[in-house]
């Protein structure tokens, strides 16, 4: 008579996990608003979830109105 025993052995796994982060460079601020900007104009963001990004949005062009109005 033959018998199958299975046994669980827990196994220990590192796994690298991209983690978002904050641009820090002029660039990489360049490349965020562009990505957002393309993926605005592919559909790939919708109407309906445009009323809570555009509080963002319109702080950051008042922002940016009011700093190139400064004298240099």
């Amino acid at each position: 008579m033959t018998r199958l025993v299975e046994v669980e052995k827990p196994v220990r796994q590192t796994l690298e996990v991209p983690v978002p982060t904050e641009p820090q460079t002029a660039e990489e601020w360049a490349a965020l608003l562009e990505t957002f900007a393309t993926r605005l104009a592919q559909g790939r963001i919708y109407r309906r979830d445009l009323a809570s990004v555009e509080p963002a949005v319109r702080r950051v062009v008042e922002v940016w109105n009011r700093t190139l109005g400064q004298p240099r």
